[in-house]
């Protein structure tokens, strides 16, 4: 018989659901056995609002790893079966906690937590916690461990149900936030960029299902920037499953830009053409909201005025979740989500080509609305339509 470890899965934001929390449980939980279903032998219990796993114990690194990419979930600990013994219990807890301290410097503050549902069982909860976390301190107190309930950076965590007890290593940390599924179909503007994966990374975890639409100019750019993108919706796509990346040729739209429009407006013209496209393409496959990587102020497109000239050309709404993050921050996001690397590799993107000398800052709606009449950009977004490229991104 295969040897197993029991995982307990948490969330928090939502439990305040009301009577919607069911629907949300169950999307997570799908979400779950999507993540896990490479591996066999695993029991899925839902009992009381919470989300158990049984699971191999050879599976236990991979489980955790996979666990660390699902929206949805606040923390989760691996856990094992056992007798409530006090000495067997705390024996397990020194076999956890002393690797921890042979690898700090200083000293680790830790605790002990039950939850007894038993309430047959002759010890309270406080009882219990004294009982188990005296004799780990008997053992351990010389090599720096200390109690500190309100602080602990270590907790012991034991479930003393009627029919079996369990004892938990410290809580690993989830992403939080909402399951993938939960809140609808977006479509984000993905360059090769810093910005547009982390604005796709944070939507996943308000729990939307993330598509993504990238303009490519293999033309003047070549094929590095449409690589690039694929590896960066693969890495997105680690969090949700399931995405769809469309690639839109875009250089003959630029090229008539270019040729005929004001070359201080070219910027803001591309990003209206952009959203234009991709409206389109969110009208055909009941995409709910555009997702963007704008910044306020970052760079010259991104001013107040430039945004409104290009966000009033849609009736959907545009989701701009790192619009009040400065770089530092969404840079460490990238780095955190694993994108960062890709995303610094020297290749330009389509609104970097044809870059004007002076791009306008303050740009007027009716000046653009002006300067598109020079072109016939209906028929060059149809055209850019029907050659458009459809690629799941599962099957990278």
């Amino acid at each position: 018989m295969t040897e197993k470890r029991t995982v307990l899965i948490r969330y928090d934001e939502i439990g305040l659901k009301g009577r919607n929390r069911k629907f949300f449980e169950k999307c997570l939980l799908r979400n779950i056995k999507r993540a896990l279903s490479c591996a066999d032998e695993i029991d899925y219990r839902s009992p009381r609002g919470r989300i158990f796993l049984d699971i191999p114990l050879s599976f236990v690194t991979e489980c955790v790893a996979r666990l660390k990419t699902i929206p949805g979930i606040a923390s989760f600990s691996i856990g094992i079966c056992m007798k409530p013994d006090f000495d067997a219990i705390s024996t397990l807890g020194i076999q956890w906690i002393e690797p921890r301290l042979e690898s700090r410097k200083n000293s680790l503050k830790f605790c002990v937590k039950t939850r007894r549902s038993a309430k047959s069982f002759p010890k309270t909860s406080q009882e219990v916690n004294f009982e188990v976390g005296s004799r780990i301190m008997n053992k351990l107190s010389q090599q720096g461990l200390i109690v500190n309930i309100n602080e602990a950076e270590y907790i012991l965590e034991i479930e003393i149900g009627n029919s079996e007890t369990m004892v938990f290593d410290n809580r690993e940390p989830g992403l939080r936030g909402l399951p993938v599924g939960s809140s609808g179909n977006v479509l984000c503007l993905l360059s090769g960029g810093i910005d547009s994966p982390v604005a796709a990374f944070m939507m996943a975890c308000r729990g939307c299902r993330v598509h993504f639409v990238f303009f490519d100019n293999q033309l003047f750019l070549g094929r590095g920037g449409y690589e690039k993108v694929l590896r960066l919706a693969k890495k997105i796509n680690r969090f949700q499953g399931r995405g769809t990346l469309f690639v839109v040729p875009f250089q003959n739209m630029q090229g008539a830009i270019r040729d005929h429009c004001n070359e201080e407006n070219r910027v803001v013209l591309y990003r209206r053409m952009m959203y234009r496209i991709a409206g389109e393409i969110a009208g055909r496959y009941g995409f709910m909201a555009l997702v963007t990587g704008e910044s306020l102020g970052q760079v010259a497109s991104q001013t107040l005025e430039n945004l409104a000239a290009v966000s009033c050309i849609t009736s959907l709404s545009v989701f701009q979740p790192l619009i009040g993050m400065n770089k530092e921050s969404i840079i460490r996001r990238a780095k955190e989500i694993g994108t960062y690397e890709i995303s610094i590799e020297p290749q330009p993107d389509c609104c970097s080509i044809f870059m004007p000398g002076n791009p306008v800052t303050r740009s007027k709606i009716s000046v653009m609305e002006r300067d598109e009449k020079k072109i016939p950009w209906e028929e060059l977004r149809d055209d850019a339509l029907a050659k458009m490229e459809i690629i799941g991104v599962d099957n990278l």
